[in-house]
């Protein structure tokens, strides 16, 4: 009679290593597609600014993982429902200043200069919002 509560134990044990094993895969798939994802994108948009900064190849590895990492702090900006519309435009433009700043480090002066000059044709930000964001009119109800 002892064994069966034994077994049982050792049965949800394993269970319930299996699963977490499981739930770790998944997790890391997510993980590694949202990775894959940024990473595409940000070889992108090194892409688009090689023709004018005419990098080398690991000055542009180094602006691509610069991008990379501002696309993620981008994208958790952009998801995040907290914020209005207006903090988010503020938050992106902060972001992408502090992006311009950490180009310095990777251009040379004369490539730092093109990088702001195009940035804002191949990196724009989200345009500004006319009006007020919560305020609402129907014609319906207002004439």
């Amino acid at each position: 009679m002892k064994t069966k509560p034994a077994r049982t134990s050792q049965f949800l044990v394993v269970l319930v290593f299996f699963c977490g094993i499981l739930f770790a895969q998944a997790q890391t798939f997510y993980a590694l597609q949202i990775d894959r994802n940024i990473r595409e994108k940000a070889k992108d948009i090194t892409a688009e600014y090689q023709p004018s900064l005419v990098m080398g190849a690991e000055q542009a590895l180094d602006f691509q993982s610069t991008v990379a990492k501002y696309l993620v702090k981008r994208k958790s900006i952009e998801d995040n429902a907290n914020m209005s519309e207006g903090e988010k435009r503020h938050h992106l433009k902060t972001i992408s200043k502090h992006e311009s700043f950490e180009m310095a480090d990777v251009l040379y002066p004369y490539q730092y200069q093109e990088y702001l000059r195009v940035k804002p044709e191949i990196q724009p930000l989200p345009p500004k919002s006319i009006g007020f964001e919560d305020a609402i009119a129907d014609n319906q109800t207002t004439n």
